[in-house]
């Protein structure tokens, strides 16, 4: 009984970790052919008007987010400006 047992224990724990490796495998796949909305790190300009633009910070999940330390700039030193970031 106890070698039936160790057997049935060790097939459940390889067909687990091979469910689990084929679940891993797809996900990284499917987060690897999403693009990436921002392109990476950097920062973008938009919303010019009366003199200064609104500066937005590419974020690690691929979207814009408002700067917290420099949230606005003189238009003519805004960096990367756009219509829309």
């Amino acid at each position: 009984m106890i070698k039936f047992t160790s057997k049935f224990l060790a097939v459940s724990a390889i067909a687990a970790m091979a469910v689990a490796m084929s679940v891993a495998t797809s996900e990284a796949k499917k987060r690897m052919a999403a693009p990436k909305s921002c392109g990476g790190p950097g920062s973008c300009s938009t919303n010019c008007a009366n003199g200064f633009c609104s500066v937005y910070i590419c974020g690690g999940d691929g979207a814009w987010y408002p700067a917290v330390l420099t949230p606005i700039c003189p238009t003519g030193t805004c960096m990367n400006v756009r219509k829309k970031c």
